[in-house]
C-alpha cells in the first residue's frame, strides 16, 4: 500500500467514525490530531468532505436512528405487521401500481419484491444463517424469499445479488436458487447469483452448480467458472472473477476495467446519480476499494479517483455528480 492509499484509507475510517451516533469526545480529538499531523491529511479530508455532500443530503432525509429502528422492526415482524409499520396495506400497494398502468407481470414482480422476507436497501448488505446452516448474504438492493419444503430447499431471488455457502442437508434435499428466468441447483458449493428480470450471472468458487434456463437445457458450472444466462440460453463467461465475490467482504475490485464500468458498479450502492463524461469513460482503473459503509466510502472512492486518474468530480446538482476530464 502506498502512503497516498494509506491516507485515503485513514480518511475513510475517520469519515465513518464521525458519522456514528456514538462518536466520543476522544474520537473527535483523535481525528483532529490526525488532521494536524500532515498537510496531506487535511487536503484529502477537505476533498472527501466536499464530495460527501450529495450523499449526506440523501442520507439525511430520514433520521439515522429512526431508519435503523424501522428496519429492525420490519425484519422482526411478519409481512402483515411490516406493512402496518410502514403505514400501508396490500390493497393500497396494488391500487398504486395499477394506477401507474403497470402490466400484470410487472405488477407481480414489484409486489414480490415489496413482500420479500429478506430485503436490503440501496447500499445495504445483510447476512442470514438459514435453518439448515446455509449462509445467505444479500448485496445492495436485493430481495429474496426462502421456501424449505419436503422436496427442496428453495431460495427465490426476485432482484439483486446473493452469495450462498450451502450446508449439508440431513434430509438430502437439493438446494436451488430460482430467478425469473432460470433455476440454479447447488452441488455442494459456494457461489454468487446476480439477477434482474430478464437475465442473470452465476460465479462458482467452490463445488459446482447446474444452471437450467426456462427454455433451454441445463449447463454444469464448476468451481472457477462463471456464466451468464437468459431464459433461452447459458453462455460461458470465462474464469470466475474474484470481484464477483469481493462485495461479500465489503469490497469493490477494479481489475483494469474501464472507468464507466467501475462507476456503473459503484452506482448500485448509492442513490446519488454519478455520470461519466464520454471523454474519460474509457480510462482504465486498478484497485481495491471499501464499500462496507457506502455513505462514507463512496466520497472517499471518488476523491481517490481524482488522484489516480486525470479526472475531476463536478457537482451538477444536490444529488448528481459528473466525472469529467481535468
Amino acid at each position: 500500500m502506498t502512503p497516498e492509499q494509506r491516507i485515503f484509507n485513514q480518511a475513510a475510517e475517520w469519515f465513518a467514525i464521525l458519522q456514528d451516533d456514538n462518536m466520543s469526545k476522544a474520537d473527535y480529538q483523535s481525528w483532529q490530531t490526525w488532521l494536524a499531523e500532515d498537510p496531506a491529511h487535511a487536503l484529502v479530508w477537505q476533498r472527501v468532505e466536499t464530495l460527501s455532500q450529495p450523499f449526506q443530503t440523501l442520507a439525511g432525509t430520514v433520521p439515522a436512528n429512526l431508519a435503523r429502528e424501522t428496519l429492525g422492526q420490519i425484519h422482526n415482524a411478519g409481512r402483515r405487521r411490516a406493512l402496518r409499520l410502514l403505514g400501508i396495506g396490500g390493497t393500497a400497494i396494488a391500487a398504486s401500481w395499477l394506477l401507474r398502468g403497470l402490466p400484470w407481470q410487472a405488477w407481480r414482480y414489484e409486489y414480490a419484491i415489496a413482500h420479500a422476507a429478506y430485503r436490503t436497501g440501496v447500499g445495504e448488505r445483510q447476512q442470514f444463517k438459514l435453518t439448515d446452516g446455509t449462509v445467505l448474504m444479500l448485496n445492495t438492493a436485493s430481495a429474496v424469499d426462502v421456501d424449505y419444503g419436503q422436496d427442496f430447499r428453495r431460495i427465490v431471488l426476485h432482484q439483486g445479488e446473493i452469495h450462498v455457502e450451502s450446508a449439508h442437508d440431513i434430509q438430502a434435499r437439493p438446494l436451488v436458487v430460482d430467478t425469473s428466468v432460470a433455476r440454479i441447483t447447488a452441488l455442494g458449493t459456494r457461489f454468487t447469483v446476480r439477477s434482474d428480470r430478464k437475465s442473470g450471472h452465476v460465479a462458482v468458487f467452490d463445488g459446482a452448480v447446474s444452471v437450467l434456463p426456462e427454455k433451454s437445457a441445463a449447463m454444469r458450472v464448476d468451481a472457477g467458472q462463471q456464466v451468464r444466462f437468459t431464459k433461452c440460453k447459458v453462455i460461458a463467461d470465462g474464469v470466475a472473477d474474484l470481484a464477483r465475490e469481493a462485495w461479500s467482504a465489503g469490497k469493490i475490485v477494479a481489475d483494469n476495467i474501464a472507468l464507466q464500468d467501475f462507476i456503473h458498479e459503484l452506482g448500485r450502492y448509492t442513490a446519488v446519480s454519478i455520470q461519466v463524461s464520454p471523454a474519460v469513460a474509457h480510462l482504465r482503473l486498478v484497485g481495491v476499494y471499501s464499500i462496507a459503509n457506502p455513505v462514507s466510502d463512496v466520497p472517499v472512492i471518488l476523491a481517490a479517483l481524482e488522484h489516480a486518474l486525470p479526472v475531476r468530480i463536478q457537482q451538477a446538482s444536490p444529488t448528481q455528480l459528473t466525472i469529467i476530464s481535468q
